[in-house]
């Protein structure tokens, strides 16, 4: 599956990725993500609702991106992950460090 990414710059940040969150798409995907966000000074939500699949590059993405967040004291969410996807976050512990919602 191709990989896509919809970015909406609204009272948040809202980033849809769709597809495959691998070593693959994991450049763009940062790259395209942190373009959007630096200016800004803003909470950040991935709607998870379209990833079918995310690796551990795709982890250290959105880790980086949380950091980034972090560095403004703003916040970043999760929403509706998979359960496959949401299951990865429980076990690596993320869910600690950021909020994931249905």
């Amino acid at each position: 599956m191709m990989f896509e990414l919809e970015i909406k710059d609204q009272e948040l940040l809202l980033v849809s990725p769709k597809g495959d969150l691998d070593i693959n798409t994991v450049k763009s995907f940062q790259d395209q993500v942190l373009e959007a966000y630096r200016p800004l000074n803003k909470d950040l939500t991935f709607d998870l609702a379209n990833l079918d699949y995310i690796d551990s590059t795709g982890l250290g993405a959105i880790i980086t991106v949380y950091k980034e967040v972090m560095e403004k004291g703003k916040k970043l969410s999760v929403i509706n992950p998979k359960k496959n996807i949401k299951k990865l976050f429980y076990i690596t512990e993320l869910d600690s460090l950021f909020e994931i919602g249905d």
